[in-house]
């Protein structure tokens, strides 16, 4: 079994050097920073982000309103 995945990790690396000009850099590094799929990538890495921004804030947000009704609730035991 090691002597397998010595061959699998010899093959993939001889594949890699093979076609590394293909695979070593992306339309940023290697061509037109202002091409349309550099600007295709920067628009969904916004977009992703604005995702999870939402996301977490609306964690936050149901964080604080329990929060909130926790000490309301806590309050009013303490009252009656």
């Amino acid at each position: 079994m090691r002597a397998f995945r010595t061959w699998v990790a010899l093959a993939s690396f001889g594949l890699m050097l093979g076609i590394s000009e293909s695979v070593m850099a992306c339309a940023v590094c290697f061509g037109d920073p202002n091409s349309n799929m550099v600007k295709g990538a920067s628009a969904g890495i916004f977009v992703l982000l604005g995702v999870i921004i939402s996301v977490l804030m609306s964690i936050v947000a149901v964080t604080l309103f329990w929060a909130r009704r926790a000490r309301a609730i806590r309050e009013i035991g303490t009252v009656e």
